[in-house]
């Protein structure tokens, strides 16, 4: 590597000016904690070619680490768990930026407010034509409306005092405590915890507020169920990244007798979500253009593709074997995804 600008021998000092460990005029770097060994004043034009020759360095590792995972499945995982490191990008570092980029995309092109008028006009529509089926006269209309407002009023008129749920069960006590405040917020749109706990004469306690707020949310929801989509979607790469452990682990146990550590099956994890990021990501990209969904559906067959390609040429096991573990990786993937899925739901109505 030609020398120049601050890595001139000739501004090479005796010792680290950061940590004062003595150097000798051939140490570019310190040994002991990494400066560049040079006593030259940055200039202008030294502080921006540094700056660009370690974005460029970086790249390095970035196109070596692309190109690998894309044309060769599961190459990339093997040579940096062999040991061949300096070349490719850190696999954690490298998903979390991937991913960042991917649901960025995603957000920009999954339209929620569109699907929530959608949603919207769809029930509009549904509650229309069950009137005009079930309506055979307009006074007939007219009574099942009266009726419906009848029991409306009555149910916005549903309460509960403290006397009366404390002779209850715990369950059958949530339940009257929660219609009490579902029905109190129908009927005075109060979104204060603290005035509707006094409007009711109940207890302020942090449980009843919680109580409170989260019967007005569910409400919300039930109205337009989208924005608990929207809410989910959101927080999609947190799920996904705290779920990848655990495939990592179903994966370990499938390979339980090859001699594969654990986070060895975490780089090799990290590595083909990243590879399902990219390809999907390209995927969206081209769905836009072409005004479809084509490129999406392609796209997930050739990841299927490549999953089997990256465990055939990491694990080093035969096409029989590598086939029955793909099926198996597969289903213990969507067993994985539901119940996740499951939990994220029910965790984010709590958190909503």
């Amino acid at each position: 590597m030609k020398e120049k600008g601050r890595f001139l021998k000739k501004y090479r000092g005796n010792e680290c000016l950061n940590c004062g460990v003595p150097l000798d005029v051939i140490d570019r770097y310190c040994h002991n904690c990494g400066q560049i060994n040079t006593t030259k004043k940055i200039s202008f034009k030294d502080f921006f070619n540094e700056f660009f020759a370690s974005i460029f360095s970086y790249d390095s590792r970035l196109r070596h680490t692309i190109v690998g995972l894309l044309f060769k499945p599961g190459v990339v995982t093997k040579e940096y768990v062999e040991g061949k490191r300096i070349k490719y990008a850190n696999p954690f570092r490298f998903y979390l930026s991937v991913s960042i980029i991917f649901f960025i995309i995603s957000g920009l092109f999954i339209d929620f407010d569109t699907l929530i008028l959608e949603d919207h006009e769809e029930r509009d529509k549904k509650e229309a034509f069950q009137v005009k089926i079930s309506s055979p006269s307009l006074a007939d209309e007219s009574n099942k409306i009266d009726s419906i407002a009848q029991n409306k009023e009555q149910e916005d008129f549903v309460y509960f005092n403290e006397a009366q749920l404390d002779t209850m069960d715990m369950f059958k006590a949530v339940n009257s405590r929660w219609k009490t405040y579902k029905s109190h917020y129908k009927k005075t749109g109060q979104l204060s915890a603290s005035l509707a706990l006094d409007s009711l004469q109940h207890n302020k306690s942090g449980y009843t507020k919680y109580l409170y707020r989260r019967s007005i949310r569910t409400g919300d929801l039930n109205e337009n169920p989208m924005e608990l989509l929207k809410f989910v979607f959101n927080k999609l790469p947190f799920i996904i990244f705290f779920f990848l452990p655990f495939f990592a682990l179903t994966i370990w146990l499938i390979y339980v007798r090859r001699s594969f550590n654990y986070m060895e099956h975490l780089v090799f994890t990290f590595h083909t979500q990243t590879m399902f990021f990219i390809l999907m990501g390209i995927a969206i990209l081209l769905d836009q253009i072409t005004n479809s969904e084509i490129a999406s559906s392609i796209a997930m067959f050739v990841f299927l593709f490549y999953l089997y390609k990256a465990m055939r040429n990491f694990y080093q096991q035969k096409r029989a074997k590598t086939i029955v573990k793909f099926l198996l990786v597969n289903i213990l993937f969507f067993i994985l995804a539901s119940i996740g899925s499951l939990v994220a739901i029910i965790g984010s109505i709590f958190i909503f």
